[in-house]
């Protein structure tokens, strides 16, 4: 694995974290923490009409920049008492990019008539991954428009993405007994496994043969070969969302998160079907 994918492996793991202006450590978020944020930067940054930055006690903290600068200082690729804000990573640690030459890894920023405001990672497939605010925390979405800007870390010049993930949203059942691995590839650390028979939530897929996994909160990965199609799931989603109207990924979302929910799902969609349309799918 090199370097570039080591750097959009710990900067994927950081999603579900917190984000609070100025924080860029992976210690859990504390009142005294955030008071003396307070103190340094004021009020404004942390506290809003309807939330604040306290939803985020007990997690790990970033704001835009400081996710960047601390999967940078993790890999030794700058001191740990180098700081920059979003200009300062574009200006001094970037070579500036075309979009049309994107790859995965690279970094997208925000720029305004007063400055490069926001940046976050690029993760191919038109995705990105940042520390989006307050009220979102880390988080991968789409490249939104307003990112208008890009550059190449001058660390990575000449390496390409060895692993690049497409999103998938979908729960699959477990063939054998296996560990979940930190990282897409064969010799990275593992977080956990998965017994025989249990069922995992799918988020993604890579282009080397792993599936993206959600293990207790933290991203992890399995080989391809190991799942299966959660095949009466699929067919009771398929007509549930036919009847009712509304996304398959809404009730995979739900069905992923809640016990049970999917068995749930296959009584009723069995339940409610008229016997004719239920054929099409069971």
């Amino acid at each position: 694995m090199n370097r570039l994918q080591e750097f959009m492996g710990i900067v994927r793991s950081k999603l579900g974290s917190g984000y609070v202006f100025g924080g860029q450590d992976d210690k859990p978020l504390t009142r005294e923490a955030l008071a003396q944020l307070v103190k340094q930067f004021g009020k404004s940054h942390y506290y809003f009409s309807s939330f604040s930055a306290e939803r985020w006690l007990g997690k790990e903290y970033y704001d835009c920049s400081g996710l960047i600068v601390y999967t940078l200082r993790k890999m030794g690729l700058i001191a740990n008492t180098a700081d920059y804000t979003a200009q300062g990573i574009y200006s001094q640690l970037c070579k500036p990019l075309e979009a049309k030459d994107l790859q995965a890894g690279d970094l997208c920023f925000n720029k305004t008539g007063s400055g490069i405001v926001h940046v976050g990672v690029f993760m191919g497939n038109g995705r990105i991954v940042h520390a989006r605010g307050t009220f979102y925390g880390v988080v991968e979405t789409q490249l939104f428009p307003t990112f208008n800007t890009f550059g190449r870390l001058n660390f990575f010049a000449g390496e390409k993405p060895e692993a690049v993930i497409k999103p998938e949203n979908s729960i699959k059942k477990v063939t054998a007994k296996t560990t979940v691995n930190q990282q897409p590839f064969d010799n990275t650390a593992g977080i956990g496994s998965l017994s025989a028979g249990s069922l995992v939530h799918v988020t993604g897929k890579t282009d080397n043969g792993w599936y993206q996994i959600n293990l207790n909160g933290k991203i992890g990965f399995v080989k391809v070969a190991v799942l299966d199609d959660y095949t009466e799931l699929v067919k009771a989603i398929a007509f549930l969302s036919q009847s009712a109207g509304i996304d398959n990924v809404y009730w995979y979302n739900h069905a992923g998160d809640i016990k049970w929910l999917d068995v749930c799902f296959i009584k009723i969609a069995k339940a409610f079907g008229a016997k004719p349309k239920l054929e099409e799918f069971f």
